[in-house]
């Protein structure tokens, strides 16, 4: 997964796909203000966090936890955002042998 933390926006984006998909489906304002985004074929692409400074961790499971995603890199992902803002940074899975 690669983050991209907005600092002056206050906001991270997520890529959950590699190669980066392109968004044409509107994000769903039901889940404001961790803002799922997907792909014409109706594949999850990325994962937009408004207010992330402020958003706890719990909610950002609970909003994506039914979205089959790899949640604990997902979080280091939102994590390693502010230690490198205005840069992307890459967190891979863990790979058990």
């Amino acid at each position: 997964m690669k983050a991209l933390h907005d600092s002056e926006a206050h906001a991270r984006w997520i890529d959950v796909v590699d190669p980066p998909g392109e968004t044409v489906d509107g994000a769903d304002d039901d889940t404001f203000p961790i803002l799922p985004h997907y792909d014409d074929h109706d594949r999850l692409i990325g994962i937009e966090l408004l207010g992330a400074d402020t958003v706890p961790e719990a909610q950002i499971v609970d909003a994506l936890t039914d979205l089959d995603l790899d949640i604990p890199t997902l979080l280091a992902a939102w994590r390693a955002g502010p230690a490198a803002p205005d840069r992307e940074v890459m967190v891979d899975p863990v790979i058990l042998a």
